[in-house]
């Protein structure tokens, strides 16, 4: 009877599982592709995937094991992922507080078919992507780096640690490269947060943002005017739910470290919405009017919660520097803003099978 693998010495498990390297496969991004979405389904809402690694770097050798990225918007978090993971079968390779790895595909009697490596991180400890996306843009550096490989397989194809150990340099070296020349490609507006915020003031600003997140919400960087500014669109199912500007610089400083307004989408979900009266006075102090900067047609009339306004933003409302009371509302309208967007669909399905 075979030992399981928790029995098996580390040199027995490097014997099982040695390096070893194929050409490239065209059916790695699709098997990326079809964990990711088992993934999404088990983690639910709020974790960001990335699939990382040398499988996901076109035209080169790489080991034939997936390498998933999964960012997770903090520690609860992720040790919510961990034990959803562990309970449908994942294989816990190594865990600390901010960082876990799991395998798939390891077996007794060697590689599955298909073998996954899953990389648990907190948002924003995500290194990988910008030495993925460097390699992909210069193939060159690619096929260096395709040939350090090759050189080191028989040399340590029963020594991970030590393949692994061989290749830092090299990757250092292209990571920081690649972070010069892509200046706040894959930036989280966590890490801006923790920059920008003293560290007893980042709590109510980073649960914000999480709870955007486990809801589903989707984070864009936006463009246009704002393409020189740390701005981002919160968008749900592809509508609009709100807008936020995190260390606003040149014309947009007085919005520093953190500004957020909401979005109606065209809709007038707002107009009775369920608040506090301590809630309206809140919005009723923040509505955002209407300062011709060209993205819309300009302001016009609006009841919110119940008050008229003239000469309304089409993005109602504006918290600059929102306190921890003003967060855990705009938390609130949000939710309020995806049942809307979530109630215009059901609507459009019916009148669509209506007329069907």
């Amino acid at each position: 009877m075979s030992k399981s693998l928790s029995e098996m010495t580390l040199e027995e498990l490097w014997q099982l599982f040695p390096i070893f390297l194929t050409e490239h496969r065209d059916d790695w991004a699709p098997w990326y592709g079809e964990e990711a979405a088992l993934l999404r389904e088990l983690l639910g809402p709020g974790a960001v995937l990335s699939h990382i690694g040398s499988t996901a770097i076109k035209g080169i050798w790489a080991k034939p094991i997936i390498d998933v990225l999964i960012e997770l918007p903090d520690s609860a978090a992720l040790k919510s992922a961990a034990g959803a993971l562990k309970a449908a079968g994942y294989i816990c390779m190594s865990r600390n507080r901010d960082r876990a790895d799991f395998n798939k595909g390891y077996t007794p009697e060697g590689f599955a078919e298909r073998v996954f490596h899953l990389h648990l991180r907190l948002i924003g400890d995500h290194d990988e992507l910008y030495f993925r996306d460097y390699l992909n843009a210069h193939p060159e550096t690619a096929k260096e780096y395709e040939a350090l490989k090759l050189g080191l397989w028989k040399q340590y194809e029963h020594d991970r640690d030590g393949y692994t150990r061989q290749k830092t340099a090299f990757v250092a070296q292209y990571t920081a490269l690649a972070k010069e020349e892509y200046v706040g490609r894959c930036l989280r507006p966590e890490v801006l947060i923790r920059e920008a915020f003293p560290a007893g003031e980042q709590e109510a600003p980073l649960h914000f943002l999480a709870s955007l997140r486990r809801s589903g919400m989707e984070l864009e960087r936006a463009g246009g005017y704002w393409a020189g500014q740390f701005y981002w669109a919160v968008q749900y199912a592809g509508r609009p739910v709100c807008f936020f500007l995190v260390n606003g610089a040149g014309d947009e400083a007085d919005m520093a470290p953190l500004t957020v307004w909401t979005d109606d989408g065209g809709s007038p979900w707002y107009e009775d919405a369920e608040l506090s009266q301590r809630e309206k006075e809140l919005c009723w102090a923040h509505v955002d009017a209407c300062a011709r900067c060209g993205s819309c047609a300009g302001g016009r009339e609006k009841i919110l919660f119940g008050r008229k306004f003239e000469n309304v933003c089409r993005t109602p409302m504006r918290f600059v520097r929102p306190n921890g009371a003003e967060l855990a509302l705009l938390e609130k309208l949000a939710e309020y803003r995806k049942a809307d967007i979530l109630a215009q669909r059901e609507e459009a399905k019916s009148c669509a099978s209506g007329t069907a």
